[in-house]
């Protein structure tokens, strides 16, 4: 009678830690909203920096988005002439917006390292940037969270494992009663 009792007993120990996990805090008892998480992927970019110019690229396909702006005061950079080389290939940027520039590329960039050189005349100011673009193929990133249908399956596993523990026991103390 003991072990029923005490098989019971573990048995409703299990269900109830196995249940705990589904349990969720209604309106009024929850911690206020969670914080809003950044969805997709943030786009290749570079930099190139020199004593007079800072310049971003940002690669989304096959567009690259140049941003141009003054090192010591943040300003955009307007009417400059940029002639970009993306390994050997010889681009030359026209301008989209303030300090913002575009180059539409003839092919996407293929994985790796790529170098960049640009060459800035903008007004007396002539520049040469450098930088390197490292590109890597688009990994999925696996599930943090869990779903329902996991729980339920291991939960179901885990109390097949109990009822089986159960029993073996059972049948152990027949045979030594026997």
């Amino acid at each position: 009678m003991k072990l029923i009792h005490s098989t019971a007993a573990a048995l409703m120990a299990l269900i109830f830690t196995l249940l705990s996990t589904l349990v969720m805090a209604g309106p009024g008892h929850d911690h206020g909203e969670a914080a809003p998480q950044a969805q997709g992927t943030a786009l290749p970019r570079f930099v190139a920096v020199s004593e007079d110019l800072e310049m971003v690229g940002i690669v989304d396909g096959k567009q690259l988005t140049i941003y141009l702006d003054r090192f010591k005061d943040n300003s955009p950079v307007n009417d400059a002439q940029i002639d970009i080389d993306i390994e050997g290939s010889k681009y030359k940027a026209e301008k989209h917006g303030v300090g913002e520039y575009e180059v539409i590329l003839k092919d996407t960039l293929k994985p790796g390292v790529i170098a960049i050189t640009a060459t800035i005349q903008a007004g007396e100011l002539n520049d040469l940037l450098a930088a390197e673009l490292d590109l890597h193929e688009d990994e999925e990133e696996p599930s943090h969270g869990s779903s329902w249908k996991g729980i339920a399956l291991w939960t179901g596993a885990g109390l097949f494992a109990l009822i089986a523990l159960g029993a073996i026991v059972r049948i152990r103390q027949q045979t030594r009663t026997a």
